[in-house]
């Protein structure tokens, strides 16, 4: 048997159906943010700061090396690294993702784990 739905279901309901057309309205006057605005800020780094979290790589970069700032600040202060090993820059994560990052770096069947080992077995041949 169905159950009738009450006029505060009813509103919920008639809202959500509407939802996209209405936040695209709502974008096309300037009263929410645009998704690509949205999405730029989820890529921000609550934390503030970037993390190196590959192997020690002699002369151009060591385990833990925190970069404060944006993920492209960092990336700058890591250039001669990320010139020698491109790999490096797979392994600078964001302070956000560090504690998840750090578990998939030692865990197979991930790229952060596969980019470690291809960088540790390389350690010698950076020049």
């Amino acid at each position: 048997m169905a159950r009738r739905m009450n006029a505060t279901e009813t509103a919920v309901a008639a809202a959500e159906s509407n939802a996209p057309e209405q936040k695209e309205a709502e974008e096309a006057k300037g009263t929410v943010e645009p998704k690509r605005t949205q999405q730029k800020r989820e890529k921000r780094c609550n934390a503030g700061f970037y993390c190196y979290i590959g192997p020690n790589l002699k002369k151009l970069i060591q385990t833990g090396t925190i970069f404060r700032g944006t993920r492209e600040e960092a990336l700058a202060k890591a250039v001669a690294a990320i010139e020698a090993q491109p790999l490096v820059k797979t392994l600078i994560v964001s302070g956000d993702a560090l504690p998840a990052a750090r578990i998939k770096v030692k865990t197979p069947g991930n790229v952060l784990y596969a980019n470690y080992r291809t960088l540790a077995g390389k350690e010698g041949n950076h020049g």
